[in-house]
């Protein structure tokens, strides 16, 4: 058997299975392997008396380990050999070829060779060197790399430790980013609750000055009425005179009666203040959806922006086919987008025009025929506004006034069947609708309504998505 396998096996004969090294403090067991004390421990883990050998699966008792002194010495003297041996090997290396000791290395073909072999011309052109000279050389190369790998080495060792520290510290930190946060949103929260019970507050103060109102109004009315009774009682009984006093009393009474006649009965509407929430359009901007118009759905006389953006009404109907999904009389548009689940937002300039509905309807929707704002299939906001005045409408609180608005924010929470219209503007809620019954899909509704008198031309526009404008 050649030397090097001879040595090879040595070493296997004194190396510990389990952590391949030589055997330190080594033990036997009863089925004859033999481990170091430290990894026998170690694969024994918490079993108690008995376990099985890591090599074999050989149940061992406790009482079966034994130390191996002998194991030990052969173990050391062979790791403290095994280096001269090589050495001596090398020294004894002869060329089978021409039997000559081989005392050079040739580096490019990484062999040792004979005087004669380096001369032959397949290692002419070749790096050769003495065994000794080619040997120190790998050595400091074998040095070079060892001291790199041991700085290499501190160095992950060093950032490991780092590291540990930095997990340490990410315990505190986190513990402190929260409560931090906490702190920070509380005060927020803290905020808000102060805004919200305030804006309650005159919300019941608007009510209490709007009911005083109303109870002046109705008694002026009902002393209105009290008059045009007596008025009445009082025609009728000259109604009932003779020729001559019926004539001679008729001119006073129409003067007495001429500017109660002109009065004309007056109710004063609804005017509720709102006021800003804060922070809610950028909250709501989270779920803004990128909306365009479909325009296969457009009532021929509304005339589409060619980015399918903004809608406007026209005086002469386009030469459109009459499809399934067109609005034949109701000057409306839906939007493209159709929805089934979570949470959306748009926005709408409706800008000076003072006639408009936005909204939400079911898909399908009525199309063919007239389509009543009061449909249960729509959820929309009207302005009734003139150039002088501005009345909102929808379904809930019917008609109230209202400042004029230039853009329209609508929400929808489809799953928690939630819908509200916002002054985008400032933020202000104009109303909503919760708890609504709605199912399958839903999509946007616009109309620029049909001009009239008393309202003025002009486009709704969607806003693009991002445009804070």
């Amino acid at each position: 058997m050649d030397p090097r396998d001879l040595l090879e096996n040595l070493k296997t004969d004194l190396t510990c299975s389990i952590c391949l090294g030589y055997f330190t403090d080594p033990v036997t067991v009863s089925c004859g392997h033999s481990f170091c004390t430290v990894c026998l421990l170690r694969c024994r883990g918490e079993a108690e008396s008995t376990f099985h050998c890591p090599e074999c699966r050989g149940i061992i008792e406790e009482d079966d380990v034994l130390p191996n002194r002998n194991l030990q010495t052969v173990s050391v003297t062979g790791k403290r050999l095994r280096p001269h041996l090589l050495q001596s090997i090398v020294d004894l290396s002869v060329c089978h070829k021409h039997g000559e000791k081989e005392k050079l290395f040739c580096e490019e073909d990484q062999r040792l060779l004979c005087g004669s072999c380096s001369l032959s011309p397949g290692h002419k052109d070749h790096r050769v060197l003495p065994l000794k000279m080619a040997a120190d050389k790998c050595r400091d190369k074998i040095k070079h790399t060892l001291n790199n790998l041991q700085r290499k080495k501190e160095e992950f060792n060093v950032a490991l430790d780092r590291a540990a520290r930095r997990e340490a510290l990410c315990d505190k930190a986190i513990h402190s980013l929260k409560q931090s946060f906490i702190s920070e949103y509380r005060k927020v929260h803290e905020f808000l609750w102060e805004e919200e019970e305030l804006y309650l507050q005159r919300l019941d103060q608007q009510y209490t000055d709007i009911l005083a109102k109303l109870e002046l109004n109705k008694t002026k009315l009902s002393q209105q009425i009290e008059n045009l009774e007596r008025m009445q009682l009082e025609v009728e009984d000259n109604l009932e005179k003779g020729p001559l006093e019926m004539l001679q009393d008729v001119k006073g009474t129409l003067e007495r009666h001429e500017e109660l006649l002109l009065q004309e009965p007056e109710v004063i509407s609804l005017a509720w203040a709102t006021s800003p929430i804060t922070g809610l359009r950028e909250m709501l901007m989270r779920f803004q959806s990128d909306i365009s118009l479909d325009p296969e759905s457009a009532h021929p006389h509304l005339i589409l922006s060619e980015d399918l953006k903004s809608v406007k009404y026209g005086d002469v109907p386009r030469d459109l086919p009459d499809n399934q999904q067109r609005f034949d009389s109701a000057p409306a548009v839906l939007g493209d987008q159709t929805f089934t689940s979570g949470k959306h937002y748009w926005e709408v300039k409706v800008g000076n025009k003072t006639a408009w509905e936005v909204g939400i309807c079911k898909d399908p929707v009525r199309r063919k025929g007239q389509v009543s704002s009061l449909s249960k299939d729509a959820w929309t906001l009207v302005s009734l506004g003139s150039r002088y005045h501005c009345f909102l409408w929808n379904c809930k609180y019917g008609i109230h006034r209202s400042e004029p608005i230039d853009k329209v924010g609508i929400f929808l929470d489809y799953d928690k069947r939630h819908i509200a219209f916002y002054d985008a503007i400032d933020g202000s809620l104009i109303s909503s609708f919760s708890d609504m019954v709605f199912e399958g899909p839903l999509r946007p509704y616009f109309s620029p309504c049909c001009p009239n008198g008393e309202s003025t031309q002009g486009s709704i526009m969607l806003i693009d998505v991002g445009d804070s404008h």
